[in-house]
């Protein structure tokens, strides 16, 4: 218990410069996403694809984020695997908003779906299947703002855990992407 008041305590401590900035009310972007995707027979696959993310800032330095993504691997040897996520959750801004570089981190929550498809192949009939779970995203990330109202997301690396079949392993994923952000409601 103690260890975690010194946590609470720290993170208070990070944060109090963040109680004088004038933070944006929403924050909308996109960007391209890579993602490694721990496949259920313990190979790993390189996906790439989008991410869409949004916040509204609801506490000095908290914001409630939503993050959408997609990420695809077209190989039609082995089949062709789609994945998609939708998430939500806190995502601190332990410095604020309104500075040059920001950083921030967050943890979200949600769901996906897994979609894999193998086309015909040497006449057997094609395969499709489909599986719906549990996700959930930690990490964090740095924008550089080159406007007043927009930004560039240098880098947001996550890691990320899925449980699409049941009854087996969760997959660890990372995922790695840039993108733009544009902020409303700066004065």
């Amino acid at each position: 218990m103690k260890k975690f008041a010194g946590l609470f305590v720290m993170v208070a401590l990070f944060c109090l410069p963040a109680l004088a900035q004038d933070a944006s009310k929403y924050e909308v972007g996109g960007g391209l996403a890579y993602r490694s995707f721990d496949n259920t027979n313990g190979s790993r696959i390189n996906m790439v694809g989008w991410t869409a993310y949004g916040d509204r800032h609801i506490w000095k330095f908290i914001n409630l984020a939503a993050d959408f993504s997609g990420t695809y691997n077209r190989n039609s040897n082995f089949g062709n695997t789609s994945i998609y996520n939708f998430l939500v959750g806190p995502q601190l801004y332990p410095f604020g908003h309104q500075h040059k570089i920001t950083v921030f981190g967050q943890i979200l929550f949600g769901g996906g779906a897994f979609l894999y498809h193998l086309p015909t192949q040497n006449g057997f009939n094609p395969v499709t299947t489909s599986y719906a779970g549990a996700s959930w995203m930690g990490g964090g990330g740095l924008d550089w703002r080159v406007r007043k109202r927009w930004a560039i997301r240098v880098i947001q690396a996550d890691y990320e855990q899925t449980r699409f079949v049941s009854g087996s392993p969760s997959q660890g994923n990372y995922r790695i992407s840039v993108g733009l952000v544009y902020r409303f409601g700066i004065k």
